[in-house]
């Protein structure tokens, strides 16, 4: 109920601070203002973030980080594969872990798999169980229907108990990993050996199909620039589901997964940080994955995800601000959580605007245009700190961080949609099938 009141509470705040700005000409400009030196953070998180990025990707090339296949001195990794209706894709994820490198001197794998079959429908358990024939450390246990909550992090809560290992690892039933795939990343968490979480980078392996995979292929590199920023500069960096890492101990100190959170790794990102953690990044680590094909799954996946984020923003945002943590790392958050602020008040600005055409005196139309500008300047200075990280210049570079801005924009749309079901809609959803379209995986 207080989230509820809460989400109403911004939607109004917004139609308030929407109506004032465009009415009042010195309330705009100190919004333009206030929106001109959050642009200036954006681009010292694209900056930092992308130094970031080319750094561990030079160390990958000088082959100082050339993997060896052994353990020795790296974490037992538990891995767990939550999966519901997944039999399409659900064998190339076990084959990809049971190919991995990464065993103790002796010969015994370090690492473990459990694939959680949660109430599927088809045959999603036999699938794994027979990829996973003959291989060693590999687990498949079913969920009942009606066990519990009906979201990925009750999954992996369920999974936890069987779990042995001193790192926990997560990834999507539609995930696809080199070989060497754990040890890199183990590695790679070396850089950081303070941090409680690991996330490595997702890359679309069908990033070639349209124009929309290849814009959710830019978005990846815009959210890893401006995530390695945050991490760089002692801020909130978080997890992004496919391929995060937590240590078991931390995830047990900070209360393990939340059975009830739409985004579990969001959820969690905030929990670590408000508890004095934090997040390590591994961009030169990659999982591939699928991204979305059509404009509806795209819709329904944003939709879940910016509900998901409004409602960790809103259930424990206050607790992170209140607490003993860093100056800086609050101040990263809330710059975070700003961002979520520039949707709504786009779309009520626009509202307002269209309001005052009877009355005397016509709107401010350069509020809402300052807000649009501002918010495509800022993806198209990240996406242009990621794209430069990994290589492209020119012409390729501009081009594509310009489709990832205009990519981007969908989201002034999705987050006053999801604060409007959060305030007035029926609850926090559960699980949502994403479509695939890539069959095994491969």
């Amino acid at each position: 109920m207080a989230t509820r009141a809460t989400a109403a509470g911004v939607l109004v705040i917004a139609a308030l601070v929407a109506w004032v700005t465009v009415t009042v000409p010195v309330a705009a400009r100190v919004l333009q203002v206030s929106v001109g030196i959050s642009m200036l953070y954006v681009a010292w998180l694209a900056w930092s973030g992308s130094r970031v990025m080319r750094a561990a990707f030079a160390i990958g090339r000088s082959g100082a980080a050339t993997p060896t296949g052994l353990a020795r001195d790296l974490p037992i990794v538990s891995l767990v594969v939550p999966a519901r209706n997944e039999e399409a894709v659900v064998a190339g994820a076990v084959r990809s872990v049971t190919a991995q490198r990464y065993a103790r001197p002796d010969g015994v794998p370090a690492c473990e798999l459990l694939v959680v079959d949660d109430a599927s429908t088809d045959g999603t358990a036999e699938r794994a169980a027979d990829a996973a024939s003959g291989a060693s450390g590999v687990d498949v246990r079913r969920r009942d229907a009606g066990s519990g909550a009906r979201t990925k992090g009750a999954v992996l809560a369920f999974a936890t108990p069987f779990l042995r290992g001193e790192v926990i690892g997560v990834l999507d039933a539609d995930a696809s990993l080199d070989p060497a795939f754990l040890e890199r990343a183990m590695r790679a968490w070396g850089r950081d050996p303070g941090a409680a979480a690991l996330q490595v980078a997702r890359r679309p392996r069908n990033a070639g199909v349209s124009w929309l995979t290849r814009a959710q292929a830019t978005e990846q590199l815009m959210d890893m620039a401006s995530q390695c920023g945050r991490w760089t500069n002692d801020g909130t960096a978080e997890l992004r589901g496919n391929g995060m890492f937590v240590r078991h101990a931390d995830l047990e100190a900070v209360g393990g997964w939340s059975e009830h959170a739409l985004t579990e790794d969001l959820e969690l990102s905030t929990r670590l940080s408000s508890s004095g953690r934090h997040v390590a990044l591994a961009p030169e680590v990659a999982v591939e994955e699928e991204a979305v094909e059509t404009l509806g799954a795209l819709w329904r996946q944003r939709l879940r995800w910016a509900e998901g984020s409004l409602r960790r923003l809103l259930e424990h945002g206050p607790g992170l601000l209140a607490g003993s943590q860093p100056l800086a790392r609050k101040a990263d958050f809330l710059a975070f959580a700003g961002e979520f602020l520039v949707p709504p008040l786009f779309v009520t600005t626009i509202i307002a605007s269209l309001v005052t055409i009877p009355l005397p005196r016509p709107a401010d139309w350069t509020v809402p245009l300052s807000l649009v500008i501002a918010y495509g300047l800022g993806v198209f200075v990240l996406a242009l700190g990621g794209l430069w990280a990994t290589g492209e210049r020119g012409l390729r570079l501009v081009g594509r961080a310009g489709e990832g801005a205009l990519f981007l924009s969908h989201w002034l749309l999705v987050v006053p949609m999801a604060l409007v079901r959060i305030a007035f809609g029926p609850g926090p959803g559960g699980f949502v099938q994403t479509p695939r379209f890539t069959g095994e995986g491969r």
